[in-house]
């Protein structure tokens, strides 16, 4: 008999009815959540921005980024399932929750990569492309803006976790789309961040 078992008849010792038998295994399904990381990205150097194209030109006094459709920052969080290694047989699966709140007053398309050590790709975190984000409301005359609110939830399965145990970082890069600008904000887009949360919700069937 183990202790298990030897605990579960002195608990029901007390019912009047007490069970004819007990069942072979006791399964349990918990959903064990946790933070994976969060960061902050703008227009810098630590998000991949070249910041010389915040530098003014000299003919339309107007920062050269502007020019562009779109603009792309980047940067990496650390990511490890080791903690969760041994006990890869027992996840069903795990719910990846990404959490963006857009302080641009553009629309923005955000990404997630899982990486190796060498930087390497190893799969996607949005299956369905990049995640769609709405622009921030402008207040305060654009010196401040109010994020707006963006989730989506990635599910990933045995099979597709199981590479990830390869994986260090994952690299988020936002598209940051700018068809037209009102130029009156333009100072201000150096203080301007896109924050990002990522979170996890873990399956596990542990039989006792």
């Amino acid at each position: 008999m183990t202790a298990l078992t030897a605990m579960i008849l002195l608990a029901v010792s007390c019912l009047k009815d007490m069970p004819e038998s007990l069942p072979e295994t006791l399964v349990w399904n918990p959903d064990v959540a946790f933070p994976f990381g969060e960061e902050s990205f703008g227009l810098n150097w630590e998000s991949g921005f070249d910041t010389l194209l915040l530098e003014l030109d000299s003919i339309t006094g107007l920062p050269e980024w502007i020019e562009a459709l779109e603009v792309i920052i980047e940067g990496y969080m650390d990511f490890d399932l080791s903690a969760i290694s041994e006990n890869l047989d027992h996840l069903n699966r795990i719910l990846f929750r990404v959490n963006i709140y857009n302080g641009f007053p553009n629309d923005v398309l955000a990404q997630a990569y899982f990486l190796d050590a060498g930087r390497n790709v190893i799969d996607s975190m949005l299956f369905d492309g990049a995640m769609p984000v709405p622009p921030g409301l402008v207040v305060d005359d654009g010196k401040i803006i109010q994020p707006s609110h963006a989730r989506q939830d990635a599910v990933f399965d045995r099979d597709q976790i199981e590479p990830l145990q390869d994986a260090t970082e994952i690299l988020f890069r936002a598209t940051i789309l700018n068809p037209e600008v009102d130029t009156a904000l333009i100072p201000y887009y150096p203080s301007y961040l896109i924050d990002v949360n990522i979170g996890a919700m873990l399956d596990l069937t542990l039989e006792f």
